[in-house]
This record gives C-alpha cells, structure tokens and sequence, in this order.
C-alpha cells in the first residue's frame, strides 16, 4: 500500500514538473481555482522558481491560443489498473488555427482501479528462481567435483611413476 502511494506521488511529481498539466493550479502558491492576475503579477518569483521556462511559455500560450475553441474529449486511461495518464488537445473551428491548436494538450492523472494481486503468479516465480539456484549449485557441485576428479587421477599416474618399479608394475596389472 505504502509503495503504491509513494509511486502515486512520484509519478504526480514527475508529471506536474516535466509536463506542467496541472493549469487550474497556480505554480507559485499551489493555490486552486485561476489565478491569472497572480501569476502575471508575480513573473519575477515565478521566473526563478522555474527558471523561466515552464510559466512564461503557459501564459503567452493562453495569449495565443485565444482563437481555439476548446478541448476534444479525454483520451482513455493509458493503464487499466493502477496509475495511468490520460490526454485531450485543444480544437479550433477554424481551419488555419486548427493545427496550431493541436499542439496543445493538457494530461491528467488517472487511476481506474487497483490492480490485482498476483500472489500466485509471485509464488510460482519464487519457487522456479529456487528451483534454477538448486540447479545451478548442482552443476557447480558437478563440474568442481569431475574437475578434481581429473585432477587427481593425474595426480596417480605421477604418483604410479614415483613408487618403485616393482610396485609400479602390480598396479599397472590391478
């Protein structure tokens, strides 16, 4: 619960600081409801808050876009479960401004429903990740021991030639 509210809250925080889709809010005090007045009056504290990009580009934008019309109908939830975005774009019945209106859109938060708990999926998951470490021990345990196998029965040739040759020839026909 608390890893979906912290993911809820960061995908919020990166939408509204990348995207700027929150337009009812006044970027300076988070204040609902318009604020125009607000923001032209405070440009000084709003271009360094924000650089000067996101605010200045809003409010000649809201200058230009006064021969677009409104906005089409919200697209559906880009997630089924869970937290998704949805967008809608400005329209104009205008044809020369049509394309230019359409440059802009306004995104949202969405959030349809939680998304199931897959506990089965999970426990399956965990008992094949088991299963493979099992595996994979095995081989290891495997390949280590025909490895010092090998490197022991070469050990008793050497030690075949080292003995006397009397012994030497008994275990050659054992």
């Amino acid at each position: 619960m608390f890893i979906t509210i912290s993911r809820y809250l960061f995908l919020l925080f990166l939408i509204k600081s990348c995207l700027n889709i929150f337009p009812q809010y006044n970027d300076t005090f988070l204040e609902p409801g318009p604020h125009q007045n607000k923001i032209i009056n405070n440009q000084a504290l709003n271009n360094r808050a924000l650089n000067g990009r996101v605010l200045n580009g809003r409010v000649l934008n809201e200058n230009v876009l006064n021969n677009c019309d409104g906005w089409t109908e919200w697209s559906q939830c880009s997630k089924t479960c869970d937290i998704g975005i949805k967008m809608r774009v400005r329209i104009s019945s205008n044809p020369i401004y049509s394309l230019l209106c359409s440059k802009y859109t306004e995104t949202s938060v969405c959030f349809i429903q939680e998304c199931p708990d897959h506990s089965e999926m999970r426990n399956r998951d965990e008992r094949e990740k088991r299963k493979n470490k099992k595996k994979k021990m095995l081989k290891n345990y495997i390949n280590e021991s025909y490895s010092f196998g090998k490197f022991k029965s070469k050990n008793k040739k050497n030690q075949n030639k080292l003995k006397k040759p009397k012994q030497a020839e008994e275990a050659k026909t054992n």
